[in-house]
């Protein structure tokens, strides 16, 4: 049986919100285990780091729903989301003239962009997305009502975008 598309938004909004706030959580708490002070890391208002939540997207993407050994998972996605930090970070800098991460204190760092540090911990959150985030989504998908699930999703969809807007329109000096 097809899923609705409530259910599939749902799946979306939800594991973009959360892959985006372990993110988050992941960037505060490394700024704060490493120089001893809280900094509201990324572009969002939110608490959400959106590039997180593209990146186990594009893994999804390429890795698809399908059964894949846990070593595998780990190497693929610590390869592929490192190639997708390093051009993030040049994209990034481009479009608003500014340099919003940097690796150049951390062992094995690459390019200054990304880091064998980081790209190990992006295969271990690829880890946790694949075995644990995406499963638990499809189960709350199917318990909730197809109406909360679209509610749930528009109202995500609707204030991420509106904070995006907002802060976007403020790194480019508006």
């Amino acid at each position: 049986m097809k899923k609705d598309f409530s259910r599939k938004l749902f799946r979306y909004v939800f594991e973009f919100i959360v892959a985006g706030f372990i993110g988050w959580i992941y960037e505060v708490a490394t700024i704060w285990i490493m120089w001893h002070y809280f900094d509201n890391r990324g572009m969002l208002h939110l608490p959400i780091i959106p590039i997180y939540a593209v990146g186990a997207f594009i893994l999804l993407a390429v890795l698809r729903e399908k059964k894949h050994n846990p070593i595998f998972v780990f190497l693929f996605s610590a390869v592929i989301t490192t190639i997708f930090e390093l051009a993030s970070s040049y994209l990034l800098e481009f479009i608003f003239h500014k340099q919003f991460w940097t690796y150049r204190t951390w062992w094995g760092s690459i390019l200054d962009r990304s880091s064998v540090i980081s790209s190990a911990i992006f295969g271990l959150f690829a880890l946790i997305y694949f075995f644990i985030l995406h499963p638990i989504s499809g189960r709350l998908s199917e318990k909730l009502s197809k109406w909360a699930c679209m509610g749930f999703s528009i109202i995500a969809v609707a204030t991420v975008l509106t904070d995006l807007v907002i802060s976007v329109n403020q790194l480019l000096g508006g």
